[in-house]
């Protein structure tokens, strides 16, 4: 009987222990803002050159920045994915949305329930579905970004965007 107590207490203590690391890591990689947040991302896929925006949904905020890939200094766009707990701010995923040429309006890409993409200059609102995306000016000043949040997952694989311009009327891309 003693032993079987024994190892109770032995398997209670490691879960406590281990609850405890847990609420740690938390905690110290949590930071009072999603740019904060962003800006504490040891060796970050794409380098953060400059915060073009961030968009805030309930407990996940979406930070937009322009990053290099070759020589060329800020002609890649990423978003950073961070998610808020009862901290503050932390780091979820880098995803980059490509090379920031005209050439690539229209472009997208997507994960888990949002997706973000390239769209021209003259679209005042795009629309996925029922969803309205969120839309990102950019110094380039043939192409703005956009971000779809709550996307449903099966509709992912999907690219068929409505673009209106300033009067509501559609767009053809």
């Amino acid at each position: 009987m003693k032993k079987i107590l024994l190892g109770f207490g032995v398997v209670v203590t490691m879960v406590v222990a281990a609850f405890i690391s847990l609420e740690n890591g938390k905690k110290n990689n949590s930071y009072s803002t999603p740019e904060a947040a962003l800006n504490n991302v040891e060796n970050p896929k794409y380098e953060v050159l400059e915060i073009i925006d961030t968009k805030v949904f309930d407990s996940i905020a979406y930070v937009f920045y322009y990053s290099e890939v070759g020589l060329n200094q800020k002609n890649y766009l990423a978003v950073a994915k961070i998610d808020q707990n009862k901290y503050g701010w932390r780091f979820h995923e880098l995803l980059g949305i490509g090379d920031i040429n005209e050439s690539n309006v229209g472009n997208s890409s997507g994960k888990d329930n949002y997706i973000v993409g390239f769209a021209p200059k003259e679209v005042d609102k795009l629309k996925f579905g029922s969803v309205e995306a969120e839309l990102i000016a950019m110094e380039t000043k043939g192409m703005k970004a956009f971000l779809l949040h709550g996307v449903e997952s099966e509709l992912m694989g999907q690219a068929d965007f409505q673009y209106f311009d300033i009067e509501g009327h559609e767009l053809t891309y």
